[in-house]
């Protein structure tokens, strides 16, 4: 999969070796977001100020995974209109599920939790 790897490079998610891991993986595979090949940041809307942040980063910071991530929404409301999956050889694999909002996400917190020090410093 050609998605983000750019960004992340050659990202792959490991075997699960714990239990919990086990049990992200099996929640993972109960919903029907793969069967759509929809990501797990591609389920996130603007829910709270820190994911919309990241998604105004990652629109103007990297455009083609943007684009990649509006196709994949526009593709499974379609497909999901239509009461319909993708085809089995196109599901995405929980390996593959890269959380590309990640690094977004976490300079965000990083720099609240700087302002906040900050604030506790000079306030």
């Amino acid at each position: 999969m050609e998605f983000g790897r750019r960004i992340f490079g050659e990202q792959i998610r490991r075997e699960p070796a714990t239990l919990k891991e086990q049990y992200r993986k099996f929640q993972y595979y109960q919903t029907k977001h793969y069967k759509l090949g929809i990501m797990e940041h591609d389920r996130l809307w603007e829910e709270n100020d820190a994911i919309k942040e990241a998604m105004r980063r990652l629109r103007i910071s990297e455009p083609e995974v943007w684009d990649e991530r509006s196709f994949r929404i526009s593709r499974a409301i379609n497909f999901d209109i239509k009461k319909m999956f993708l085809p089995k050889d196109e599901w995405l694999q929980y390996e593959n599920d890269v959380p590309y909002l990640q690094p977004f996400l976490a300079d965000i917190e990083r720099e609240h939790a700087e302002e906040r020090h900050w604030k506790k410093v000079l306030g």
